[in-house]
């Protein structure tokens, strides 16, 4: 069975993207001569990696791109995120308090809230990520494998249901197209109560 690209470690992905870089460097034998070691035949490529075409990757490799993902480079990303904030998160915060109100009802909870929001600010915030906050979230994510696990099985076995049924729909008019937006809005939305 052929692997795909995304289903190799990144060290293995490199090694391969590297034999190929190899390959396609490699110099042509003359023109209707029969390579030999080292060459490649005049005017071809090199041989691809086998491609498969996967509308969607089975749960043990979505898990595990997620895993390698967040191992290489989630602590950085995070860290940058940090500090490039869309909204002040203590105004958002802040801001978000009628409908934390709307949710807990606990007039002692929420009086809590806004005064240790107001005691804080952004400075105090991006400090307590970046020395805290980064490593954590990759700890907690990998830490909670099994967790992931059963998520990902779980939005696979809808997903796949979901993409069998916007598929299986007509795709040939503008209205076929706009219907199949709609219901896969509307499916998709559906996830969150099934």
């Amino acid at each position: 069975m052929a692997l795909n690209l995304d289903q190799l470690s990144p060290r293995e992905r490199d090694a391969v993207l590297a034999m190929r870089a190899a390959q396609a460097a490699a110099p042509a034998a003359p023109p209707g001569e029969t390579p030999v070691e080292g060459e490649r035949g005049w005017g071809e490529y090199p041989a691809p990696n086998p491609a498969t075409v996967t509308r969607i990757i089975d749960p043990s490799s979505w898990v595990q791109k997620q895993m390698d993902g967040i191992q290489s480079v989630g602590a950085t990303n995070y860290a940058a995120g940090v500090t490039r904030p869309r909204r002040d998160p203590i105004k958002a915060g802040i801001d978000a308090q009628p409908a934390y109100e709307a949710a807990m009802r606990d007039a002692n909870v929420l009086r809590r809230r806004v005064t240790g929001l107001q005691k804080s600010s952004m400075d105090i915030w991006v400090v307590q990520c970046e020395t805290l906050g980064a490593q954590r979230l990759v700890d907690g994510v990998v830490g909670r494998r099994a967790k992931v696990e059963r998520a990902v099985s779980d939005l696979h076995r809808k997903m796949t249901a979901h993409l069998s049924r916007i598929d299986a729909l007509p795709n040939v008019t503008a209205g076929d197209r706009e219907r199949r937006m709609v219901e896969n809005l509307r499916g998709l939305r559906a996830f969150k109560g099934a």
